[in-house]
Protein backbone atom coordinates (compact mmCIF):
# COMPACT_ATOMS: atom_id res chain seq x y z
CA UNK A 1 0.00 0.00 0.00
CA UNK A 2 1.20 3.42 -0.45
CA UNK A 3 1.10 3.95 3.44
CA UNK A 4 3.44 1.16 3.72
CA UNK A 5 5.79 2.99 1.09
CA UNK A 6 5.47 6.08 2.64
CA UNK A 7 6.42 4.74 5.90
CA UNK A 8 9.37 2.81 4.74
CA UNK A 9 10.70 5.93 2.35
CA UNK A 10 10.76 7.83 5.92
CA UNK A 11 12.73 5.76 7.80
CA UNK A 12 15.26 5.35 4.92
CA UNK A 13 15.21 8.95 4.42
CA UNK A 14 15.89 9.12 8.51
CA UNK A 15 18.59 6.45 7.97
CA UNK A 16 20.59 8.62 5.21
CA UNK A 17 20.28 11.69 7.43
CA UNK A 18 21.66 9.64 10.83
CA UNK A 19 24.36 7.97 8.38
CA UNK A 20 25.21 11.69 6.98
CA UNK A 21 25.28 13.33 10.51
CA UNK A 22 27.37 10.14 12.01
CA UNK A 23 29.78 11.21 8.79
CA UNK A 24 30.44 14.80 9.85
CA UNK A 25 30.96 13.87 13.53
CA UNK A 26 33.23 11.85 12.49
CA UNK A 27 35.21 14.61 10.28
CA UNK A 28 35.12 17.32 12.76
CA UNK A 29 36.67 14.59 15.51
CA UNK A 30 39.70 14.28 12.85
CA UNK A 31 39.68 17.71 11.81
CA UNK A 32 40.17 18.74 15.10
CA UNK A 33 42.09 16.19 15.86
CA UNK A 34 40.40 15.10 19.15
CA UNK A 35 41.82 12.51 21.67
CA UNK A 36 39.23 11.75 24.64
CA UNK A 37 40.49 9.99 28.00
CA UNK A 38 38.15 7.68 28.97
CA UNK A 39 37.95 6.37 32.71
CA UNK A 40 38.86 2.55 31.98
CA UNK A 41 37.42 0.19 34.49
CA UNK A 42 33.87 1.93 34.29
CA UNK A 43 33.20 3.07 30.65
CA UNK A 44 35.27 -0.19 29.20
CA UNK A 45 32.60 -1.75 31.40
CA UNK A 46 29.47 -0.20 30.44
CA UNK A 47 30.78 -0.48 26.66
CA UNK A 48 31.14 -4.16 27.29
CA UNK A 49 27.68 -4.60 28.94
CA UNK A 50 25.76 -2.28 26.52
CA UNK A 51 26.87 -3.70 23.61
CA UNK A 52 26.12 -7.53 25.17
CA UNK A 53 22.78 -6.01 26.15
CA UNK A 54 22.01 -4.54 22.10
CA UNK A 55 23.44 -7.70 20.71
CA UNK A 56 20.76 -9.66 22.94
CA UNK A 57 18.08 -7.35 22.33
CA UNK A 58 18.77 -7.52 18.41
CA UNK A 59 18.85 -11.54 17.87
CA UNK A 60 18.61 -13.29 21.55
CA UNK A 61 21.28 -15.29 22.59
CA UNK A 62 23.47 -15.52 18.86
CA UNK A 63 22.99 -11.64 19.15
CA UNK A 64 24.55 -11.97 22.82
CA UNK A 65 27.40 -14.09 21.53
CA UNK A 66 27.94 -11.42 19.23
CA UNK A 67 27.50 -8.44 21.21
CA UNK A 68 29.73 -10.06 23.55
CA UNK A 69 32.85 -9.60 20.73
CA UNK A 70 31.80 -6.08 19.79
CA UNK A 71 32.18 -5.54 23.31
CA UNK A 72 35.10 -6.93 24.48
CA UNK A 73 37.02 -5.74 21.53
CA UNK A 74 35.53 -2.24 22.26
CA UNK A 75 36.54 -2.59 26.07
CA UNK A 76 39.96 -3.53 25.19
CA UNK A 77 40.33 -0.35 23.06
CA UNK A 78 38.72 1.64 25.60
CA UNK A 79 41.18 0.49 28.00
CA UNK A 80 44.04 2.31 26.58
CA UNK A 81 43.10 5.23 28.35
CA UNK A 82 43.51 8.04 25.64
CA UNK A 83 42.00 7.28 22.48
CA UNK A 84 41.26 9.46 19.40
CA UNK A 85 37.70 10.48 19.12
CA UNK A 86 37.44 9.32 15.56
CA UNK A 87 38.22 5.88 16.20
CA UNK A 88 35.86 5.37 19.31
CA UNK A 89 33.26 6.44 16.77
CA UNK A 90 34.06 4.23 14.12
CA UNK A 91 33.66 1.50 16.97
CA UNK A 92 30.52 2.81 18.17
CA UNK A 93 27.99 -0.16 17.83
CA UNK A 94 25.10 1.01 14.90
CA UNK A 95 22.42 0.21 17.79
CA UNK A 96 23.92 2.92 20.16
CA UNK A 97 25.02 6.03 17.09
CA UNK A 98 21.66 7.36 17.23
CA UNK A 99 21.96 8.09 21.02
CA UNK A 100 25.57 9.81 20.28
CA UNK A 101 24.35 11.58 17.66
CA UNK A 102 21.58 13.05 20.01
CA UNK A 103 23.82 14.12 22.60
CA UNK A 104 26.17 15.76 20.33
CA UNK A 105 23.42 17.01 18.03
CA UNK A 106 22.29 18.79 21.79
CA UNK A 107 25.27 20.04 22.77
CA UNK A 108 26.18 21.56 19.20
CA UNK A 109 22.77 23.73 18.85
CA UNK A 110 22.97 24.96 22.84
CA UNK A 111 26.49 26.15 22.25
CA UNK A 112 26.32 27.54 18.38
CA UNK A 113 22.60 28.39 18.16
CA UNK A 114 23.14 32.09 18.28
CA UNK A 115 26.47 31.82 15.63
CA UNK A 116 23.72 30.06 13.45
CA UNK A 117 20.62 32.96 14.07
CA UNK A 118 22.83 35.80 13.21
CA UNK A 119 24.08 34.23 10.08
CA UNK A 120 21.32 33.63 7.09
CA UNK A 121 23.36 31.93 5.32
CA UNK A 122 24.03 29.03 8.29
CA UNK A 123 20.04 30.08 9.21
CA UNK A 124 19.11 28.66 5.75
CA UNK A 125 21.76 25.80 5.92
CA UNK A 126 20.14 24.72 9.85
CA UNK A 127 16.64 24.30 7.63
CA UNK A 128 17.61 21.20 5.86
CA UNK A 129 20.31 20.17 7.70
CA UNK A 130 21.12 19.11 11.91
CA UNK A 131 23.50 21.21 13.87
CA UNK A 132 25.89 18.87 13.48
CA UNK A 133 26.35 19.50 9.57
CA UNK A 134 25.76 23.14 9.50
CA UNK A 135 29.03 23.08 12.59
CA UNK A 136 30.96 20.91 9.76
CA UNK A 137 30.21 23.43 7.28
CA UNK A 138 31.49 26.05 9.70
CA UNK A 139 34.71 24.20 9.91
CA UNK A 140 35.34 23.44 6.53
CA UNK A 141 35.13 27.30 5.53
CA UNK A 142 37.32 28.55 8.74
CA UNK A 143 33.48 30.57 9.79
CA UNK A 144 34.59 29.42 13.75
CA UNK A 145 36.73 31.65 15.60
CA UNK A 146 39.34 30.19 18.32
CA UNK A 147 37.03 30.74 20.62
CA UNK A 148 34.24 28.75 19.55
CA UNK A 149 36.70 26.36 18.00
CA UNK A 150 38.06 25.55 21.80
CA UNK A 151 34.49 25.35 22.19
CA UNK A 152 33.96 22.79 19.98
CA UNK A 153 36.63 20.72 21.32
CA UNK A 154 35.28 20.88 24.88
CA UNK A 155 32.28 19.71 23.46
CA UNK A 156 33.20 16.46 21.13
CA UNK A 157 35.69 15.90 24.33
CA UNK A 158 32.74 16.26 27.06
CA UNK A 159 30.12 14.39 25.57
CA UNK A 160 32.24 11.23 25.31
Amino acid sequence: TSSEDAAAAAAYAASVGDQQDYEDLQYLATKREIRVTIRTSTKAGVAAGLSVMAGTLVAGPVGAVAGGAVGTALAASISRNVVPLNKLLDQTPPSERKEVLRLFNEAFKDEFVETIQDSPELKLLLSGHSPLGVVRYMVERDLIKSDKLDKLDKILKKVV
